[in-house]
């Protein structure tokens, strides 16, 4: 079977990047998740056409690997394919190359459908998974989890309250701002003399417009680690661990 691999050009722009011209995670992983929307339109398998049959895609997991981040104006290539799927899961691969062809950055994503009727994961549906031409397996991926070390020491807590703008059409919280809630329990001066290197993010519970978020952040010993944990009451709805490098 054919590698089924889509690609497309884009320019970095001043509103996706930080006071250090640097893509932030929560927008590098927009521009990321747009090829794959793109590919799914250029197939057919609109947002729409799911929405119709009361169906939508979730995301279950993210791994992330930045060798660097894109730049303020610079010109990157976005690739992704549909690398396989079983019963349940679709395993999504995802890599940005910079203007010389160097990948710079990879992602590894975990897709599920979602039933809209019944708030609940979805057989795949042959039509939704064919045309995408990835390949069936019966294994499920053993990806690692990315829970917080109990040797790790809390260095912030913060709430957040959903807002309107932040659900997005499957009517809960868009995955990307998990993203900000997470690296804004930084501090200033962690994030201007270190770069994320690695980030493993799963996602547990939908989170709703007017809901109150609790962001948690710890540090590992080193120092180059952190854990993150997001929880709307009582309930987890997303933990992550990054790794980070010293500029």
């Amino acid at each position: 079977m054919k590698e089924n691999i889509f690609s497309e050009s884009h320019k970095i722009l001043f509103y996706e990047t930080d006071r250090t011209k640097k893509t932030t995670i929560g927008m590098l992983v927009n521009i990321l998740m747009l090829a794959s929307q793109d590919q799914s339109i250029q197939l057919g398998l609109t947002e729409e056409k799911l929405n119709e049959r009361g169906y939508g895609w979730v995301i279950t997991q993210h791994v992330l690997k930045v060798e660097r981040l894109p730049i303020f104006g610079e010109n990157i290539k976005i690739c992704t394919k549909a690398d396989s799927y079983n019963r349940y899961f679709c395993y999504r691969d995802f890599w940005i190359e910079d203007e010389e062809g160097k990948i710079i950055v990879k992602m590894h994503s975990i897709f599920v459908l979602m039933d809209h009727k019944k708030r609940k994961i979805a057989r795949l549906l042959p039509e939704f998974i064919e045309p995408y031409e990835s390949e069936y397996t019966n294994k499920i991926e053993r990806v690692a989890d990315p829970k917080g070390d109990p040797k790790s020491r809390l260095v912030s807590e913060k709430n957040y309250r959903v807002r309107f703008m932040d659900i997005d059409s499957n009517q809960h919280v868009n995955n990307v701002h998990y993203f900000d809630w997470m690296i804004d329990g930084l501090t200033e001066e962690f994030l201007l003399t270190h770069t994320l290197a690695e980030m493993n993010i799963k996602y547990k519970r939908e989170v709703h417009y007017g809901e109150m978020v609790n962001s948690e952040t710890r540090m590992a010993e080193n120092q180059l680690v952190t854990y993150h944990l997001i929880k709307a009451g009582e309930e987890e709805s997303c933990y992550a661990c990054c790794t980070w490098r010293s500029k």
